[in-house]
């Protein structure tokens, strides 16, 4: 068992299009559209990639390669990419997530199983 976890203070996220654009997917951006409290929830998605790629064990973190969605539930689900998926499918067999935020503080905890 891997495990990856993460903690941010809200702050320190930028709304810029830029950064925006450097850590989150099309599918995540269109996402916290919706949403008043961006800073928040972008928060909660860069913890979200953060947990898993500590819990993947690699060495260099590209965001774009790890996307969070929900469930119809409203669980998160994580989806990988490209080398990030290649690594999970050769290593491990399952993924888990969760994620939390306050008005301050944004934090993921992901576990991931070996085989």
């Amino acid at each position: 068992m891997k495990i990856g976890i993460d903690l941010l203070e809200i702050e320190r996220i930028n709304l810029s299009k830029n950064f925006l654009n450097k850590i989150l997917t099309e599918n995540e951006q269109k996402f916290i559209e919706k949403f008043q409290n961006k800073k928040e929830k972008i928060g909660g998605l860069f913890c979200a990639k953060e947990a898993v790629f500590k819990a993947l064990d690699l060495k260099i973190f590209k965001p774009k390669l790890i996307e969070i969605s929900k469930s119809s539930s409203g669980r998160p689900i994580v989806k990988l990419f490209g080398e990030y998926l290649e690594h999970f499918n050769s290593n491990y067999k399952k993924i888990d997530i969760s994620i939390t935020h306050t008005k301050t503080l944004a934090q993921a905890i992901c576990l991931i199983e070996e085989k």
